[in-house]
């Protein structure tokens, strides 16, 4: 017993010096269990710190929750009361939650191509009573028109370049968006694949963004699209630091490849 009852001091303890140290508090031990085990496919409501979030999907949540709130990855300093922010893959509205909720004079521009969480980031933006935005119900590519796109109801559903998949979305050129501002705040690139070639659709327009985020995904042979995006970055001028986004071979000598869609993932921040 006496082992047990220093285990779960530890807990508590850990993770009562979590909520002090952060702005928004975590989601509790035993609340985030509970949400955990909920089924992945009916809409749930949940109050989680300063939001309500209408979701189906536990594991994404907790996950994007954690990151977007209480880590605060997107967090950026602005004297600007009414910054700029560019959010491609908005997914359920989470990221675009928090830019409104910690930059409330913000313009937000999003992009969600999947129809059915682009019901859903609605929703969240009705119900949170959030303003000035606007949802483009499109993926971000290098031409305007339709593509292919694998549509998963999921934060991995993504535009398909080998063109197998009958599902088609409409297309916004990213690069004509870019054009019509003066100046970007924080550009977000979460595209699950697609940034390689957007990013060097881009690059004539990067030197107007502040501070430019992109999740990128890519397999062990195909190291040639980082050394291409971090060069375009480099080259407009931006710092660079890299997070592992998912840890996906634990032996990477012998695995050598994950044998899905992608081996690495990685959060790149970019910044001046």
């Amino acid at each position: 017993m006496g082992l047990i009852t220093n285990i779960l001091q530890g807990i508590r303890k850990n993770l009562k010096g979590q909520a002090l140290d952060a702005r928004f508090a975590p989601i509790p031990w035993f609340r985030g269990k509970i949400i955990k085990h909920e089924d992945d496919t009916t809409l749930k409501l949940r109050n989680l710190g300063p939001i309500s979030v209408l979701y189906k999907r536990p594991y994404e949540l907790l996950k994007t929750y954690d990151e977007i709130f209480v880590c605060e990855i997107y967090r950026f300093d602005t004297s600007n009361t009414n910054p700029v922010i560019i959010d491609c893959g908005a997914n359920i509205g989470i990221s675009s939650l928090y830019f409104k909720t910690v930059y409330p004079g913000s313009t937000l521009i999003a992009f969600e191509p999947d129809q059915s969480l682009a019901d859903i980031f609605e929703k969240n933006m009705a119900q949170n009573s959030m303003q000035n935005y606007t949802l483009h119900r499109a993926a971000v590519w290098t031409e305007n028109g339709t593509i292919s796109f694998d549509n998963k109801g999921s934060e991995a559903s993504s535009i398909d370049i080998t063109g197998n998949s009958s599902f088609k979305v409409p297309t916004v050129k990213l690069a004509a968006i870019l054009a019509d501002q003066t100046h970007i705040d924080l550009l977000k690139i979460d595209i699950e694949g697609a940034e390689y070639p957007v990013v060097q659709d881009i690059e004539n327009e990067l030197h107007k963004v502040e501070h430019l985020f992109i999740e990128y995904h890519g397999l062990a042979t195909e190291t040639y699209k980082l050394e291409t995006i971090l060069r375009i970055v480099s080259n407009a001028g931006f710092k660079t630091y890299i997070k592992m986004a998912a840890d996906n071979l634990d032996m990477p000598f012998y695995q050598k490849q994950t044998g899905t869609i992608y081996d690495v993932q990685l959060n790149i921040f970019c910044y001046r």
